[in-house]
């Protein structure tokens, strides 16, 4: 309040009646609390006691310090900061209602001075009142007026505007070390040493509001469990015998405040339950004196507000820390519970329906039965198949033939190289005619050792020549039946060489198909024969036929990285327009079972493979 005031004169055209002599101190403070009709700035309201009394005041310091005030006022927007001109004139009051108008930060300080000489000096100044909002304050001041009068004035303001803004300052400090409370109680790391040292030092503020009381104050408190308060942490205390006569004590007072769910001031102690949901979670009890039964004239109420702000900021934060930290099953077994009060209590619609939404489908899931199938990858083989192999090592010299290609029994798919055999032909052909021409000189010589011995010979290379031979006719490959192709794609392999029995080609009969289904190990111990299925073939998907199971092999095999086993089965009905090697993907109907079941069944049995290999 520093400011220079800014004067100004307001003239009226009224004329002014006398003005009456100033009052003492008594009567100036009195004449603030008396109530008044005309309320300038404001309607008819009770003021704030505190606004009252802290204006009282500040009038008699100024009297005291020898100003003559004829008065003070008030303007607030909000009733209970409003205080009108007691005892003054309706020129004062006209005055007034057009000065605090203009009273703002930019123009904190108005003057306004009497029309005749000898009236009163109405000064107006900003003023930030307890509830935040600035305001303005006006005060009467009798002549003779001076510089010095105002500047008093304004000094003045700000010992009023300290008192005024007293309460919120106290407020500010108690809310920072509230949250200072808070925040060392929330750097623990478990719930029950955070609650030890927020009650550690929330006791510790209490008693320093209580100051030199000669009774000690001990807190402790409780949280509540299936209705009965159990004792959790105890001021200054790491651990407490819980059949202490203090903890009993206690006990008793927590259980008295949850029964009437309300704050207890008793002789001896002070209890305040913590409610949520309509139901009390938690008990902070103040015990006082060395023994309970002791008296003591209950708890003030500095700390106990104190106590019950405390509580209110850092209780439910360690209720909840504490409920985080309880075992899965304590959380499984509360959900439980609550979930089912719930569902059997008035309310919760939603739940309700959610449930029987829920009940309906495990209905359908366990009660429902639907085929149970095994699915398996499927292929088409014709229903005999045979291989041209290779008769002997050697070289491709002609292929005739590719996959998918009908052929004709006799018909030549591919030729070997023979060019090295006719070579060899041609040798023991040329060996054979000098074998036989040394048996005819024998003959002629009548030499019967070298007749043998020729003899010999001429048989030996007549075996060589027909082994040769043999393999001349046999270098073209020929189809040992009608069919179709399938296998055998040997043109880009023309001069490569192949091994004795090598598969070449592989022909399927058109004479009918059958189905070969890959069935995982794992359902082939429910696959027999006669079970029926359908296949959907992948370049015919929308189309399902049916077979039916024929034989199941012990021969296993890896597709896919999966270890299945061959299943025969044959078609039921007509017979579709197919191609061997043509892929799918077959169901094979093996019995009825709940969609549960069905759903979970290969879950659960590796959960039980993997149980059975750790377990033992």
């Amino acid at each position: 309040m520093s400011a220079r005031p800014a004067e100004q004169s307001d003239h009226h055209a009224q004329g002014h009646a006398a003005q009456p002599a100033p009052s003492d101190d008594a009567d100036t403070a009195a004449a603030l609390t008396e109530p008044s009709s005309l309320v300038v700035g404001g309607p008819l309201a009770a003021p704030d006691p505190m606004l009252t009394e802290a204006v009282a005041t500040w009038l008699a310091r100024l009297s005291a310090g020898g100003l003559a005030c004829r008065g003070a006022a008030v303007h607030s927007t909000d009733p209970r900061y409003t205080l009108p001109f007691t005892h003054a004139t309706p020129e004062l009051q006209a005055r007034w209602l057009g000065l605090h108008h203009q009273v703002d930060l930019a123009a904190p300080v108005r003057l306004s001075r009497p029309d005749t000489p000898g009236g009163d000096l109405l000064m107006a100044s900003a003023l930030q009142l307890p509830d935040g909002q600035i305001g303005a304050i006006g005060i009467a001041l009798a002549a003779p007026h001076s510089e010095r009068t105002v500047q008093l004035v304004l000094l003045s303001l700000g010992w009023l505007q300290l008192t005024l803004a007293a309460p919120r300052v106290d407020q500010g400090l108690r809310a920072g070390r509230l949250l200072a409370l808070l925040g060392h109680a929330a750097s623990q790391r478990r719930a029950r040493a955070g609650a030890q040292e927020w009650i550690n030092r929330s006791a510790s503020w209490a008693r320093e509001l209580l100051g030199d009381d000669a009774q000690p104050l001990n807190l402790l408190l409780f949280e509540v469990r299936n209705a009965r308060p159990h004792w959790w942490v105890t001021a200054d205390a790491a651990w407490t015998e819980k059949a202490s006569p203090a903890v009993q004590a206690a006990t008793e007072v927590a259980a008295q405040a949850m029964a009437e769910q309300q704050e207890l001031q008793l002789p001896h102690a002070w209890a305040m339950p913590v409610m949520s949901d309509g139901e009390p979670q938690a008990v902070l009890v103040a015990l006082r004196g060395a023994a309970a039964s002791a008296g003591g004239g209950g708890l003030p109420q500095a700390p106990a507000a104190m106590l019950r702000a405390s509580v209110a900021l850092a209780e439910p934060l360690l209720r909840q820390w504490r409920a985080a930290e309880r075992p899965l099953w304590r959380h499984g077994l509360q959900s439980t519970a609550e979930s089912w009060h719930k569902l059997h209590r008035p309310g919760h619609l939603t739940w309700k329906l959610a449930a029987l939404g829920t009940a309906a489908a495990l209905a359908v899931l366990l009660a429902w039965p639907v085929p149970d199938r095994v699915t398996a990858n499927s292929s088409i083989e014709g229903r005999q198949r045979l291989l041209v192999t290779a008769p002997f090592e050697g070289f491709i010299g002609q292929v005739l033939v590719r996959p998918g290609v009908q052929v004709t029994r006799g018909q030549m798919l591919a030729r070997l190289d023979d060019r090295d055999l006719k070579l060899e032909q041609a040798r023991y052909r040329s060996e054979r005619e000098q074998a036989a021409g040394r048996l005819r000189q024998a003959m002629a010589d009548r030499d019967p050792p070298a007749m043998a011995l020729a003899g010999a010979e001429v048989q030996q290379v007549e075996a060589k020549l027909q082994l040769v031979e043999t393999k001349l006719a046999r270098t073209g490959l020929i189809a040992p039946q009608d069919g179709l192709v399938v296998s055998g794609d040997w043109v880009q392999q023309i001069g490569g060489p192949v091994e004795i029995g090598k598969e070449m080609f592989e022909i399927a009969s058109g004479e009918g198909y059958r189905v070969v289904l890959h069935v995982p190990d794992r359902d082939i111990a429910r696959v027999h024969p006669g079970q029926t299925g359908v296949l959907r073939l992948t370049g015919q998907p929308q189309a399902a036929h049916a077979f039916r199971i024929t034989n199941v092999t012990a021969t296993a095999s890896v597709q896919d990285n999966l270890n299945g086993f061959r299943v025969e089965a044959e078609w039921q009905g007509p017979t579709p327009a197919l191609s061997p090697g043509m892929q799918g993907v077959g169901k094979i109907v093996v019995g009825e079972a709940n969609l549960f079941t069905v759903w979970t069944r290969s879950s659960l049995d590796w959960l039980r493979l993997k149980l059975w290999t750790w377990w033992w």
